[in-house]
């Protein structure tokens, strides 16, 4: 899938004005950066202390319906409860996650960032469903599950955008008045996009500013081109 096709499925023209001349700027973007880090491996000063931070996170407490907690109660959670237990291949693919966050918040000046996965795992009720996993991320603690389900759908964009495969973007949430799953008081706007592959949803990719109309349409395609080339690398 190309970047016109992209905004075309995503119907991310009909979030933010999208320009030819916006399209054909970043269709020029040098993402040598993104190849570099596919096709590298952790140096060795990254030692294990470093991976078990990619693994283990602090979330906040979970409230009633699956709602974050007061933003004052939290817990760790750790990824191989859902991924399995650590092996090269998730070291390495989580180490390159981490590359990429560290890499498009500097160039995005984003607040929050993060990249959830598409799984299939076991929820509290012991049942199977499907949900978005956050495998690497920038910003403060938030929640490391977000459910594919109807009910979820109707309270998180993250949601809404995992299994409609639609972007979604906040320029400012003091006028928006749609589905929003708040974590964070310090959010004045949003963009959550999907991760596809073969037109199917592989996974999200999550953006947050502390500033309203922080996502112009030239930010907005940049992130868009980490979302098309990290699709085969979920």
């Amino acid at each position: 899938m190309d970047l016109r096709e992209y905004i075309k499925v995503t119907e991310l023209d009909k979030q933010l004005p999208i320009s030819e001349e916006d399209i054909k700027e970043i269709e020029k973007e040098d993402i040598s950066w993104l190849e570099e880090i596919f096709k590298s491996l952790p140096p060795s000063t990254v030692d294990d202390d470093q991976f078990n931070k990619y693994y283990n996170f602090t979330v906040p407490k979970l409230g009633e319906g699956g709602s974050c907690s007061l933003k004052t109660e939290f817990e760790p959670f750790d990824l191989t409860s859902i991924l399995g237990e650590r092996t090269t291949e998730s070291d390495l693919q989580l180490w390159r996650l981490n590359q990429v966050i560290e890499k498009l918040q500097s160039i995005s000046n984003v607040d929050w960032l993060g990249i959830y996965k598409k799984i299939n795992y076991k929820n509290s009720e012991n049942n199977k469903e499907d949900g978005l996993l956050k495998l690497a991320y920038y910003g403060e603690f938030s929640r490391a599950i977000f459910p594919l389900t109807d009910y979820f759908q109707t309270i998180s964009n993250n949601s809404w955008v995992g299994i409609n495969g639609k972007s979604k973007v906040i320029q400012s949430l003091s006028t928006y008045e749609g589905v929003y799953y708040n974590c964070s008081d310090k959010v004045k706007s949003e963009i959550c996009i999907p991760i596809l592959l073969n037109n199917n949803v592989v996974g999200i990719i999550d953006a947050e500013s502390w500033k309203d109309n922080h996502f112009s349409s030239k930010i907005l395609l940049k992130i868009v081109l980490v979302s098309l080339f990290i699709s085969k690398h979920l």
